[in-house]
């Protein structure tokens, strides 16, 4: 059913846990629209590896797309808004490799925490990296993952110590396609997005329109309008329905909020216009969804 697995892929600031505090790596097959039919811009604070295993799809990052295929690999530096979706309606398995640089950062701020790990973890990577077959290093980098893949399978004793080891490896390998921005943070277009995003996340019960929008951003409403869909993809207000959509489809499924009050509290006034969207999204009305959750 739509909805399931994707919600939390709508809090755009991703913070729930990847993997344990002592240990923060996890590596987990996902597809695309089997699991979800896409995957939102979002944001966290972990470095992300997608490793693509099967079939075709589109990653963007920053507002560049990837056209992505079978064994191609994109590396999402920390804080960098990125987003997964279908292209030409095929089908793609992949893989995500997940990590906090500070994982590998020693206490005492050698050079390799100072030169590579701080501005990694900072933000400061002029860009996103795309490797597929041809490239340079492209070898090297598909076998640290096959190898990471091979280690999280059978965890033989220290292990912890393999992962570690192909991450070192991995980082040597993007260094010098992924150089530091010396002095400079984030774009001021990533920041406002994330900025409006935050918006969003903590004001969609309420009433917020394009001029709203358009004034967090400082830009014109007709300026803010095309920033938004270059960056998201979508409409700002299909963005927003959307949102509320998903928020609206988790009070369903975790309380017994009359149908009314859902709508209400996900900023919706009009209860036939959330009704008709909802159909839209879902395929069926909200007591019929959460029927078939309560069934499950």
């Amino acid at each position: 059913m739509d909805g399931r697995v994707n919600w939390h892929y709508y809090d755009y600031h991703e913070i729930k846990e990847h993997a344990g505090r002592d240990f923060p790596f996890n590596i987990y097959p996902c597809s695309i629209p089997l699991d979800f039919k896409l995957v939102p811009v979002h944001w966290h604070e972990e470095m992300e590896i997608i490793s693509v295993k099967k079939g075709r799809g589109l990653v963007t990052v920053d507002m560049v797309p990837y056209e992505v295929g079978t064994g191609d690999a994109v590396a999402v530096f920390p804080g960098q808004l990125h987003g997964i979706s279908q292209t030409g309606g095929e089908a793609m398995e992949y893989e995500n490799i997940i990590f906090r640089p500070s994982m590998l950062m020693a206490a005492d701020q050698d050079v390799c925490t100072a030169e590579f790990l701080l501005p990694l973890a900072e933000g400061r990577i002029k860009s996103p990296v795309h490797m597929k077959a041809g490239m340079e290093d492209y070898a090297s980098l598909s076998e640290c993952i096959r190898r990471l893949d091979t280690l999280c399978r059978d965890k033989p004793y220290g292990y912890q110590l393999g992962v570690k080891g192909e991450l070192f490896s991995i980082l040597c390998l993007l260094a010098a396609k992924s150089l530091p921005i010396h002095g400079e943070r984030p774009s001021k277009s990533r920041e406002k997005m994330k900025l409006l995003l935050g918006y969003i996340e903590e004001h969609y019960g309420e009433r917020i329109t394009v001029e709203d929008g358009a004034a967090l951003c400082f830009y014109s409403n007709s300026h803010f309008m095309k920033f938004f869909k270059r960056y998201m993809g979508m409409p700002f207000t299909q963005y927003l329905n959307d949102f509320r959509l998903e928020k609206a489809a988790g009070l369903l499924r975790t309380t017994l909020l009359p149908v009314t009050d859902v709508a209400q509290q996900c900023g919706f006034d009009n209860i036939s216009y959330f009704n008709r969207l909802f159909r839209k999204k879902y395929h069926g009305t909200p007591g019929a969804y959460r029927k078939d959750w309560e069934m499950d």
